[in-house]
């Protein structure tokens, strides 16, 4: 049967009748939000009710993995495992026609409503296996997104991802891709601590899956050995960071990632994370030793049987802003010899932002040459700024060059050489706030005299100043504003950009750059204030994914900070026992014996004169198991402790400084001490299950004594003694 949600096309004849799998109840409220709120609202929607399957299933930035693909608008597409629609709506903007192909009828209800104004939306809902047959066209482009790793699901044969794109290409036409997007089964993030996207498990995929089935994904080589086999199939390699799920970067074997730039890590949203290091001076590494590919989280390839290559070698998003701020940056390479760099509007009310860049480009180009700076040079072309492509390094690359080298003075330097340019190109007028300044930068308080000039480029960061060998350029100018703002917050966001962007630059920190440029404690405070309001004014109305992390992702557990913890306890694990000859317990008349972390065994020599011993076996936050405490003599020590008791000979220390105090010895001269220490976990647990028995015993002890004094009361006794008492 064929039925329309609004223009969108919806077909059940493969449809067998009951959905095979489902999220349960977050479908129905997704169903909910796709009838009741148009796309412009889905963004509110998603940080309202701070729920991961939400923002995964609504968010834009899920679009981000094919809406910068070279569309002219007459393709016929085909979407395999289409969901609920996350990249459906960006299909439709830009093709002819789109085809999809769903088992679940309700997800693909979702997808309907959601893009029922889709006159060229036809969803298919049925097993791939079962409608393939009956697919007649043949398509521009066939998109894999999230899909290709269950394969084993769609294709019933002895090599089912070899048979699914072989299947799959019999429907391109000449020229045609298959566009795959998949985690790679060596992805950076799971030897850091994430989990296996599907099973949610630690290194499953890095292990080769030994204990689940149904989902595989795969490195680069295996997929390389996958498209050989398959009719030796054509791929150009992509890389979307930080992920293909939400990827704000899509990188590629012509234009890798630069050191520095891969920096953003918080991906966990549906998940708890460990985090065993930092991953972006790995990825530094990886990249100095050309092994980023094989290490990037996730792969995009464009697949054919011919050897494509598309112009579009790189791309940013910036659409986590204000739609009027929303943009892309490509690198583009026309020619095998040729390269060229375009910021395109992400929609029509971005597209002043973007033609604004070549006035600026002409307004400041004399200024900055005073002081021997270039500004990337920028026209416009159908609506896109188009700037020159340069090769070099960055003044953050080297600053972060000579950081590895430990060369701090020679970083200093040269950092405030660029500070300094950067502060006489904006000290030529005198500060005056303005309306349009307090707009962008809020009614800010600032005392005294500040110098500034007429245009201000806030966006002098070290990532955006090219050194080159006989030039200084200036290679992004976005955040030119035609109003003054103080030349030191322009330092400010120069000195934090660096030193916050990247955990490895930390230790600068105590060289106190900002006090060296001139910036007082006051005007810190002050510039914290104007940058977090530009951010406000830069979003707007939209809340990035970036701010609801707190709400909606389990965090992280930063494995170092735990370790350095227990190891911190491990060095403290010692006994120490103390002597009292008479005159109490002291540090002074006490001596230290090693313990290992599991325990301690050894024979104490008891000094003349003593009359009490007390045992204190480390710093402890758990439980001991005293296996002896003797004398030579086999007689059992008596002895008091501030354990509480969990079993036999067994005591749990919730204080983490336990102690055993032993009493009335006179002749004794040798004590046997055997010391176990319990498990953290073991010990918790047999604490609550005793504490558990001990409180009910004293319940019962409670209920007991209620009762009698119950039974009391109604006593002609216990009534002649009140009637006494109350006289």
């Amino acid at each position: 049967m064929i039925e329309k949600i609004g223009k969108a096309v919806l077909d059940d004849t493969c449809y067998p009748g009951q959905d095979l799998y489902s999220d349960g109840a977050i479908e129905d409220e997704m169903l909910e939000i796709a009838r009741t709120y148009p796309k412009e609202q889905w963004n509110q929607v998603i940080a309202e009710r701070k729920s991961w399957p939400i923002l995964y299933h609504f968010s834009h930035v899920r679009e981000n993995i094919l809406s910068w693909l070279p569309f002219t608008g007459k393709e016929n597409v085909l979407e395999i495992g289409s969901g609920c629609g996350a990249i459906t709506g960006a299909l439709c903007e830009k093709a002819e026609k789109v085809t999809c192909i769903e088992l679940s009828k309700k997800r693909s209800e979702i997808n309907a409503w959601r893009h029922k104004d889709c006159e060229n939306l036809t969803i298919l809902m049925g097993n791939f296996q079962e409608i393939e047959p009956a697919l007649t066209e043949k398509y521009d482009y066939i998109t894999l997104i999230g899909v290709f790793e269950y394969g084993e699901n769609y294709i019933q044969s002895d090599t089912p991802y070899v048979d699914f794109l072989k299947t799959i290409a019999r429907h391109l036409k000449p020229g045609g891709q298959i566009v795959l997007a998949i985690e790679n089964r060596f992805g950076l993030k799971y030897w850091a601590g994430c989990t296996e996207d599907h099973f949610g498990t630690l290194f499953e995929g890095l292990e080769g899956y030994p204990t689940t089935k149904g989902v595989k994904t795969f490195t680069k080589k295996e997929l390389t050995e996958i498209l050989e086999k398959a009719g030796n199939l054509k791929a150009q390699w992509y890389y979307p960071f930080p992920d293909y799920k939400l990827p704000m970067t899509i990188y590629s074997d012509r234009r890798l990632p630069l050191k520095g730039e891969l920096n953003r890590m918080e991906t966990n949203f549906d998940r708890l994370r460990l985090q065993l290091f930092q991953e972006s001076p790995v990825y530094d590494s990886l990249l100095d030793n050309d092994m980023f590919p094989e290490f990037s989280n996730s792969f995009l390839l464009l697949i054919g049987k011919e050897q494509i290559c598309p112009e579009i070698v790189y791309t940013k998003f910036s659409n986590e802003r204000d739609a009027r701020f929303a943009l892309r940056t490509d690198i583009c390479e026309p020619g095998r010899f040729e390269r060229y760099v375009q910021k395109l509007p992400a929609n029509e009310k971005a597209c002043e932002h973007t033609a604004r860049l070549e006035r600026i480009y002409t307004e400041l180009t004399e200024d900055y040459k005073k002081q021997g700076l270039e500004l990337n040079l920028c026209k416009t072309v159908n609506k896109a700024a188009r700037l020159e492509y340069l090769e070099g390094m960055t003044l953050e690359e080297k600053l972060d060059q000579l950081l590895a080298q430990g060369k701090f003075f020679e970083l200093e330097e040269l950092f405030f050489y660029y500070l300094k340019k950067v502060q006489n190109l904006h000290s030529t007028d005198t500060f005056i706030k303005t309306p349009e300044f307090v707009q962008v930068f809020g009614d800010v308080e600032l005392t005294g005299e500040y110098s500034c000039a007429k245009m201000s480029n806030i966006d002098l960061v070290p990532a955006n100043i090219l050194i080159l060998k006989d030039r200084q350029v200036v290679i992004d100018y976005e955040w030119t504003f035609d109003f003054p703002v103080p030349a030191d917050f322009i330092l400010y966001r120069m000195i934090h950009y660096y030193l916050e962007s990247d955990g490895k630059r930390r230790v600068l920190k105590d060289r106190d750059f900002y006090g060296k440029a001139g910036i007082t404690q006051e005007e810190l405070d002050v510039y914290g204030e104007m940058e977090r309001n530009f951010q406000k004014y830069m979003q707007g109305s939209h809340v990035p994914l970036l701010s609801m992390y707190e709400d909606v992702s389990p965090g992280k557990v930063e494995i170092l900070p735990y370790y350095e913890q227990m190891r911190a306890a491990g060095a403290e694990r010692r006994l120490q026992v103390f002597f009292d000859r008479g005159k109490g317990f002291s540090e002074e008349d006490s001596e230290v014996y090693p313990m290992s972390r599991t325990g301690v065994s050894m024979e104490l020599e008891i000094p003349d004169n003593v009359k009490n011993l007390r045992l204190d076996p480390g710093e402890v936050a758990g439980g001991l198991i005293l296996r002896k405490l003797v004398f030579e003599n086999d007689i059992k020590a008596d002895f008091t402790t501030n354990g509480f008791p969990v079993g036999a000979d067994s005591y749990y220390f919730g204080g983490g400084d336990p102690q055993f105090v032993i009493g009335n010895i006179s002749e004794e001269k040798r004590l046997r001490i055997e010391i176990e220490i319990m498990k953290a976990q073991d010990a918790g647990e047999k604490f609550w299950k005793s504490f558990g028995l001990v409180s009910a015993e004293k319940d019962e002890e409670i209920r007991r004594l209620k009762e009698k004094i119950s039974q009391m009361e109604n006593t002609k006794v216990w009534k002649l003694y009140r009637s006494i008492k109350k006289k």
